[in-house]
């Protein structure tokens, strides 16, 4: 079940299992815990396959010298240019130290090398940024900023990313329009029913290992950065696309640090590949969205909803119905209602609740508490934008105007704005993001999630992400083929990669 959920699945037939009955069996193992997390732990006691040294034995402003086979002697060379980017290495092939080859990487055709894609889940772009100021992943470009569509959740930013189809909702349960109910859950996540782009791409780990992910993050980080190492030693195509959902683990559990610490395997792992290649394979690394690095609680939304009258149900048919979808802890909460005014008003007096979006005919209404803003776009690319009271997404710009949404993009990440490009993600979520699209977002506070009760029980919050604010979206792209001016949207990727490289990415889809 898990082989075929994971393990190289592409065009030509190693889909992903959809049929009832495999979601069914996928939900029971899903239960049986102590033997899931024995395959794990066990599958971390492998050999390892990433072994580079995790720092050079000798460093300069303009060269790093490592030791790769632990002999005491210098015998892998990186050379920086006037920037300080990596874009030579060198070889001791004589065994005295001393760099004997030396390859240009610059030179090397991004068309004719192999190309080794990283994806990240939940790297902030600030961590990533200070990361890469200090020195590290040198080999790259500087960073693009990625701003992904809202809500900053993993499915929708690389379905994007991959330029691939739409995801059913939000998550892997939402309110299905169609069969008018709530659906999916637990089965339908362990059967990647929302993730189609794993069809197309050459690793996603086992579901079922990334809730056990959240009890003992760094188990399966370790495990999946070598089984990345392993799958790239076995290649057979031009490019490989490799997803590491541990990362998200590793960030929830450990905030800051967690990050820190995949970043630094991450090089190792990078490092190892070019020395081992002789240069002649390009890597592009990213991540889906970023985190918020704050602790987080329950935002108690369902509790709230009752005091105010409101039946909740997975079957919304009367006007003070809900359907509150709580599965993944996020900081957003997707809701569908009859009655999204009344519902956003209720929603905005708990204090974890920043701001509530809903459709209105063609236009999207966002409410905080001291403002109402509403916009239209007739084309998804430029927006008039108007509000009342406070602005609620803190735009800065002149109420009543048309705005083009590129400029929008550009200027509020140059300004750090706390809601970047606000206008077309919310457009976007509410009209052209999602099949299932729910009748009322909410971006929360940082310091609350929304999501499985059971779960949330079992799990420290020390990050997350989902919501519509800077922390939770602004994440990274960077790659070693040539440089890529930012800002980027997550649905940018592709064709910056396609020109780069002369194909489309993913390559051979």
């Amino acid at each position: 079940m898990t082989r075929a959920v994971c393990q190289r699945n592409d065009l030509h037939g190693n889909g992903i299992m959809r049929a009832r009955d495999q979601r069914e069996s996928a939900a029971k193992a899903w239960l049986t815990v102590p033997a899931a997390l024995v395959m794990l732990l066990a599958a971390g006691c492998r050999p390892a396959a990433v072994t580079f040294p995790a720092s050079p034995i000798a460093c300069s402003a303009s060269r790093a010298d490592y030791d790769v086979d632990g002999d005491g002697r210098a015998d892998f060379f990186y050379f920086a240019d006037a920037t300080g980017r990596f874009d030579r290495i060198g070889y001791d092939r004589n065994f005295d130290g001393q760099p004997d080859q030396v390859v240009r990487l610059d030179a090397v055709d991004p068309r004719l090398a192999r190309h080794l894609v990283i994806v990240l889940d939940g790297i902030p772009y600030d961590v990533l940024a200070e990361f890469y100021k200090q020195g590290n992943l040198r080999l790259f470009h500087p960073p693009a900023v990625v701003v992904p569509p809202y809500p900053s959740m993993t499915d929708q930013c690389l379905e994007d990313a991959f330029a691939y189809m739409p995801t059913e909702g939000a998550e892997a349960k939402y309110y299905s329009r169609s069969k008018r109910k709530a659906v999916g859950g637990t089965g339908d996540y362990l059967a990647g029913r929302n993730e189609p782009f794993v069809r197309i791409i050459s690793y996603r780990g086992p579901t079922l290992h990334d809730a056990f992910g959240y009890l003992h993050p760094r188990p399966l980080f370790r495990k999946e950065i070598n089984e990345v190492k392993r799958i790239w030693d076995r290649r057979q195509r031009q490019e490989e696309v490799m997803y590491l959902v541990s990362t998200a683990t590793m960030g929830t559990r450990y905030s800051r640090s967690g990050h820190l610490e995949i970043l630094g395997q991450t090089q190792r792992l990078i490092n190892q590949v070019v020395y081992e290649t002789g240069g002649m394979v390009k890597v592009t690394l990213f991540a889906d969205h970023g985190q918020t690095q704050v602790a987080a609680e329950p935002a108690c939304l369902d509790s709230l909803l009752r005091s105010k009258g409101w039946r909740l149900t997975e079957r919304p048919r009367r006007p003070r119905d809900v359907a509150l979808i709580q599965f993944g802890l996020v900081t957003c909460a997707a809701l569908t209602t009859p009655s999204p005014a009344d519902l956003a008003t209720d929603l905005l007096t708990s204090q974890a609740v920043e701001l509530a979006s809903y459709a209105d005919g063609d236009k999207v209404i966002v409410r905080g508490r001291c403002g109402c803003g509403t916009i239209q776009s007739t084309d998804g690319e430029s927006f008039r934008y108007d509000f009342t009271g406070t602005d609620p997404l803190g735009l800065g710009i002149a109420s009543g105007s048309t705005v083009d949404g590129r400029a929008l993009l550009k200027s509020s990440v140059a300004q750090r704005l706390n809601y970047p490009d606000a206008l077309y993600r919310l457009w976007r979520a509410h009209f052209a993001l999602m099949e299932n699209a729910p009748d009322v977002l909410v971006s929360l506070d940082d310091r609350f999630y929304c999501g499985s009760g059971k779960f949330g029980k079992l799990v420290s919050i020390a990050s997350t992400h989902g919501g519509l604010n800077r922390a939770n979206s602004a994440t990274f792209f960077m790659t070693t083929a040539a440089p890529v001016p930012g800002p980027l949207r997550s649905e940018d990727i592709p064709g910056s990669l396609g020109t780069i490289f002369g194909r489309g990415f993913p390559y051979g889809r």
